[in-house]
């Protein structure tokens, strides 16, 4: 503290300015000094006695100022004193109160290259998470005057132009992070243009080109900043940069600046057409032991396959470099690759002519091999994910179904049903249901299947993993759909698998509501007799009158609830509970009121099997 007093107390306009200026120079190495040492308790308040000493005045006014060259290395000082003090959080709006913020712009465009960063320096930290900094630039368009600047440092080849060029960089950083008003300003005046322009002729310049992709990273935020990034050529800036940098520091900030970009389809189509695929491939070759970097190049490679047109045009007819060289990953001796390879090709796998042309060129066997290698490994899930992923994408065509069936496709996802891991459940689910779809054998054999169906009974009631729930009580659905046998209906019944039925009815997804419901109607159909006391102790009657009075109900699913009460209109120990609860009442107004002709005719239908049955008793 008695430094700093004893420095500021000689701070007078009264001496010479080369004087000045060497009193400033030493507070400048204190304060630094200050900064540096974390064990300085009372540091604060010892910036806080500069901020607010009566030289700070003089500092002030040197600012304020015009510069020349006898007072050029006095105002670089005083600059960097407030560089220096900015550092300090408590300190940033107390310093934009004192009005210089404007004398710094002016400075941060002068023609002294020393002055400039300096001044430079300081705006940076005071719009260092302080909207107040960056309030008081934006009111002095200051992203115009720091874009002038890189503008003009861009090309600049004197001493002291490639660090102001990180600097100024820096300081949009600090200016536009996560500041949408300021992000949208930068966009406006075509900031990406010009960090494009810096980074691709300092293309060597690993420090600016670290700030450059930060501060890209920050305007590019919103859906127009990713779109604009496009527009200003960065993609494909971004991949002569993996191409010179994928050894070094600077990919894992690429790709993340990748990832980011990619989220937009014009991103994704620029990706699958300037070669960025292919330099990412490269990078992975060179570099196979690396398990991070693969991680990291999948995610990218993935996020432009997930696009359908880039997809497509990387595909290219069954010969894009990336399909082919995702075929040869299958065969990797490295866990890593085989997942990237899997993982792209179940990307492919998303329409149905790419589907059937990899049947044909035998992935199947390929996948199913790898699943067989993994089972019981618990390390090897995320291969078992992706392998399941791209096993159900393929099992989506007709003509592919009996395919995989007949390649061992079902065989070799029920070895995996002892698992433990959810994700891998929920996509060993998924491939089944889309195996068994419209094949009745196949449903047939898995709804006989006594191990997989008590694994799937207790999937049905798996509240940790909403995704599992659903998925496993659709494919019991669609076991009863698809198989229509009475053998595996008595399988579910005995394995009380209704309540999961009952239960998915109230889904709010109607795709599953419908297909519980339509599942209840086959069973009552063919096994009512040895289903009616399970049901009616999982509560259907009322279950059926909460559908019906559902006013948002499609009329097809209306239609199938009433098809439904048809199907148990005849179960002794559910026509009492039906005569009492009120759906009678219910069915015969959906007769009489101005619904749809469909649910006119089926509700009369139902209403007079339920008269017949009611009579009867």
């Amino acid at each position: 503290m008695y430094d700093a007093k004893e420095l500021l107390s000689k701070l007078k306009s009264t001496e010479p300015e080369r004087q000045q200026e060497k009193i400033i120079s030493q507070l400048n190495k204190f304060i630094c000094a200050i900064n540096e040492d974390d064990v300085v308790i009372d540091s604060l308040d010892v910036l806080e006695v500069i901020l607010h000493h009566d030289a700070m005045n003089l500092v002030l006014s040197h600012l304020r100022g015009e510069v020349s060259e006898e007072n050029e290395q006095l105002l670089v000082s005083c600059a960097q004193l407030i560089a220096e003090l900015a550092k300090a959080e408590s300190l940033r709006e107390s310093l934009v109160n004192t009005g210089v913020i404007p004398h710094l712009l002016r400075h941060l465009s002068s023609k002294h290259i020393a002055l400039a960063t300096q001044a430079c320096r300081a705006l940076g930290n005071i719009c260092y998470d302080n909207d107040a900094g960056r309030i008081a630039v934006d009111k002095e368009d200051g992203i115009s005057v720091v874009l002038g600047v890189l503008s003009k440092q861009t090309a600049n080849t004197e001493e002291g132009a490639s660090r102001l060029r990180v600097i100024v960089c820096g300081f949009l950083l600090n200016l536009t992070n996560n500041c949408e008003i300021l992000q949208e300003r930068a966009l406006e005046k075509n900031v990406l243009d010009r960090l494009n322009e810096c980074v691709t002729r300092h293309i060597q310049d690993e420090d600016l080109i670290n700030m450059a992709l930060l501060t890209t990273g920050s305007i590019t935020e919103s859906d127009e900043g990713k779109v604009a990034a496009v527009k200003a050529g960065l993609l494909d800036t971004l991949k002569k940069l993996i191409d010179i940098h994928h050894g070094g520091h600077l990919v894992e900030l690429i790709i993340d600046l990748l990832s980011s970009l990619l989220e937009s389809e014009l991103a994704k189509d620029r990706a699958a057409d300037n070669g960025l695929c292919e330099s990412l491939v490269r990078m992975v070759e060179a570099d196979s032991n690396n398990q991070e970097l693969i991680k990291l190049a999948s995610d990218v490679l993935v996020s432009i396959l997930v696009g359908d047109t880039s997809m497509e045009k990387l595909y290219a007819s069954g010969e894009g470099s990336l399909f082919l060289q995702s075929l040869e990953w299958l065969s990797s001796e490295k866990e890593c690759l085989k997942t990237l390879g899997t993982l792209a090709i179940g990307n492919f796998a998303r329409r149905d002519a790419y589907c059937q042309h990899l049947v044909e060129k035998g992935v199947v066997s390929r996948l199913i091999s790898m699943l067989k290698s993994t089972s019981g490994q618990e390390s090897c899930f995320t291969l078992e994910h992706a392998i399941l992923s791209s096993l159900r994408n393929l099992a989506i065509p007709v003509v592919n179904k009996p395919r995989l069936l007949q390649a061992g496709v079902m065989e070799a996802c029920l070895s995996l049903i002892n698992t433990e891991v959810m994700a891998v459940i929920f996509k060993l689910l998924g491939v089944l249901r889309m195996l068994i779809e419209g094949q009745e054998a196949a449903a047939i054999k898995l709804g006989q299947e006594r191990a997989f169906l008590e694994r799937l009974i207790e999937w049905c009631g798996v509240e940790a993993h909403a995704g599992v729930k659903g998925e496993a009580t659709r494919v019991m659905a669609s076991l009863v759909k698809n198989s229509r046998s009475t053998v595996v209906i008595q399988n579910i019944i005995r394995g009380d698998g209704l309540s999961h039925l009952i239960t998915m009815t109230m889904s709010e997804h109607l795709v599953m509501q419908n297909e519980a419901i339509v599942a209840l109607i086959i069973i009552c159909s063919m096994a009512l007799g040895e289903a009616a006391i399970p049901l009616k102790e999982v509560g259907l009657t009322d279950t059926i009158l909460t559908l019906l009075r559902d006013k948002n109900l499609p009329a097809e699913m209306l239609c199938n609830v009433l098809s439904l009460l048809s199907a148990i209109s005849t179960a002794g120990n559910l026509q009492e509970e039906i005569l009492t609860s009120g759906i009678v009442d219910l069915v015969r107004s959906l007769c009489e009121s101005p619904a749809d002709e469909k649910i006119k005719v089926a509700a009369r239908s139902t209403l007079t099997l339920l008269e017949e049955s009611m009579s009867c008793t």
